[in-house]
């Protein structure tokens, strides 16, 4: 948070907690009541009167009254009036709009950062999509969800371990291996694609064919090290994910370690993690009845259960079947004792990728590699689909029983919703004819190439790159405007609209003023004007965009602490519609003196480095001429 809107908040909350406990009306907490809000009366706005209203049972404007009449006013307040039952302090405008500026100016790119993390170390596991077909696009909201929260852990303060789950050895790649070898079809396009098409002939050729025998074998032999299908199945997913990732990096999404089901097979963590399980209690082999032979987790023998998980017709949870085959709860609880350190790392990596394009390598997990410090963190950020939230719980529960409610507090399952297109709902399992990220991508190029030929006078050197930056910003912000939990149905409308909340509009803003900055012949350093002339920034609307810009380091640890990246469009958004309204409304090359020129183009400074900051959370890059 950015130290002056943090202090000036502090400065608030304060006085009003000795004004209530001088009225005898307790130590109340006021960390959700006191906000700034866009609109409304005050600058500053206090709920609390309406909190303390209900348990006295009287007028909530009675409680506000008496509390404004006791309140002494902070340094950056100019007064505070009881209105409607809110406690409403209106700043000076002036003192406000030097501080914010003048601390926008000084931390730049900055300014959308904070230290609230101090170091602690995050995994974000996304988008773990099976590497036998392209991305599609809802594969596509994971990794942009998963990019955005890597973002901003790390812009809070975080060390953040950007993962990718490879299920190289799942049904769906064991179909794929048969496939392989019995369908005898080339590549002769992007593997990834190739590989979705081929997929789905597979499942046209297992129809009507009972082929478990086939499956269960091909299953033994491509778990075992060294056999010729283990080897092929290996193949196969490595290219594909080298197929996958050319469109992760066409969307600017970057990882830092890939770990690969095989293997964790191989590492044999799923016995340390059952062991550690059984001396704990938290697991037992059952010899009769229903569940004769397989290893369980009974949920009422280990502990109080999670909201979700109570009023359960079955209330036990099989780990291992009779047949020695590990569930994929087992496996995924497994996987965290190791993200958390409580299993040894087993792991050797060597680099898929020496050099991505920017600039990092791409490790893998691999039994031909070295030791690396991966692992081991305080938390772990797991963007996983909506249906997959009774396993997370299950995940969580197994830490609790095992004495580790930190653990089980510190994994995130932020869950995500469906993705269809306005033409109708994808299923990657017929095929790849339908819509993949690329297809996405190449879409929206071609879309924003032509709305800025229509609209932008740009020379032809530019319009390639504008074209490229305004399609990501498209599907970026239209993917991340709604709320994880939240269907998306995609719309073209909404997503290039230049004139409604976009990110190519969000771009648009930041480069109308970028021009104004130009025309103006000021640099920035120039506009480090002194406190008086930053005073001048009183007006409606100029203040209006001085409050926004305040709160972009509290709007960044909201998002993150929220997992919430709509939280940031919402804000990028509000932002980019209040800087329109300034322009609209408030002359800045034609001012009528200097100094108020001069504060002015400080304000467009500062408004670049929160638009900037902001987006570049979002993964959406800025332009300086549209």
């Amino acid at each position: 948070m950015a130290a002056f809107y943090g202090k000036v908040m502090s400065e608030i909350r304060d006085s009003i907690a000795e004004a209530l406990a001088e009225n005898g009306f307790g130590a109340e907490s006021l960390e959700n009541d006191v906000t700034m809000p866009e609109k409304g009366f005050g600058d500053v706005a206090c709920s609390v009167a309406f909190k303390i209203a209900k348990q006295k049972g009287v007028d909530p404007r009675v409680v506000a009254q008496q509390i404004c009449d006791s309140v002494k006013k902070p340094g950056s307040v100019d007064s505070v009036k009881a209105e409607n039952g809110f406690l409403n302090f209106y700043l000076d405008r002036g003192a406000f709009s030097r501080g914010v500026v003048e601390e926008a100016l000084a931390r730049a790119e900055g300014i959308a950062s904070s230290d609230v993390g101090k170091g602690e170390k995050v995994i974000i596991e996304y988008p773990s999509v099976n590497p036998n077909k392209p991305w599609h696009i809802g594969h596509l909201r994971n990794a942009l969800i998963g990019d955005t929260a890597a973002n901003l852990y790390s812009a809070c303060g975080y060390s953040v371990e950007r993962e990718d789950y490879i299920d190289d050895m799942g049904l769906q790649m064991i179909e794929l291996l048969w496939g392989v070898m019995n369908l005898r079809s080339q590549p002769d396009r992007k593997y990834d694609q190739w590989l979705g098409e081929l997929y789905a002939g597979v499942n046209r050729a297992m129809e009507g064919r009972d082929m478990k025998d086939d499956m269960d074998r091909l299953m033994r032999l491509a778990e075992q090290d060294g056999t010729y299908e283990s080897k092929m199945l290996r193949d196969i997913a490595e290219k594909c994910v080298l197929a996958q990732y050319e469109t992760a990096f066409d969307y600017n999404i970057y990882h830092d370690v890939l770990i690969c089901e095989s293997d964790i097979i191989r590492s044999r963590i799923l016995e340390k993690a059952l062991d550690r399980l059984g001396r704990s209690g938290v697991v037992r082999k059952e010899g009769a009845g229903k569940y004769s032979g397989c290893t369980i987790m009974d949920f009422e023998r280990v502990g109080s259960l999670p909201a979700s998980m109570q009023g359960l017709k079955e209330t036990v949870k099989v780990l291992v079947r009779s047949n020695g085959a590990a569930t994929y709860a087992a496996k995924d609880i497994a996987f965290h004792m190791w993200k958390f350190g409580l299993i040894e790392d087993p792991f050797t990596y060597r680099p898929l990728l020496e050099k991505q394009p920017n600039g990092s390598p791409l490790n893998i997990t691999s039994s031909e590699g070295r030791r690396m410090d991966y692992g081991r963190v305080a938390k772990a950020v797991n963007i996983i689909d909506i249906g997959q939230s009774y396993e997370q719980d299950v995940v969580r529960l197994a830490f609790d029983a095992m004495g580790r409610p930190d653990m089980a507090r510190g994994l995130v399952h932020l869950a995500y919703n469906v993705v269809e297109l306005e033409s109708g709902k994808f299923s990657g399992r017929k095929g790849t004819a339908g819509y993949t990220a690329d297809d996405l991508l190449s879409e929206a190029r071609e879309k924003s190439s032509q709305l800025i030929s229509d609209r932008l006078k740009l020379a032809d050197s530019e319009k390639e790159t504008v074209a490229k930056e305004v399609a990501l910003a498209a599907i970026k912000f239209e993917t991340l405007r709604v709320s994880p939990e939240r269907k998306i149905i995609f719309s073209w409308e909404t997503a290039l609209n230049f004139e409604g909340i976009s990110g190519p509009y969000c771009q648009y803003m930041y480069a109308r003023a970028s021009r104004i900055i130009e025309n103006s012949g000021i640099s920035e350093m120039g506009a480090r004007v002194s406190g008086k002339s930053l005073s001048e920034l009183g007006g409606d609307e100029e203040f209006a965009l001085v409050k926004l810009i305040a709160k972009c380091g509290a709007i960044t640890e909201k998002a993150c602490a929220e997992h919430r990246s709509n939280v940031l469009t919402d804000y990028a958004g509000a932002l980019a519609a209040q800087f329109s309204r300034f322009y609209e409304k408030v002359p800045v090359l034609k001012a009528e003196r200097k100094d108020e020129q001069m504060a002015r183009i400080a304000l467009l400074y500062a408004f670049k480095h929160a638009m900037k900051g902001t987006l570049s959370l979002l993964g959406i890059g800025t332009l300086e001429r549209m």
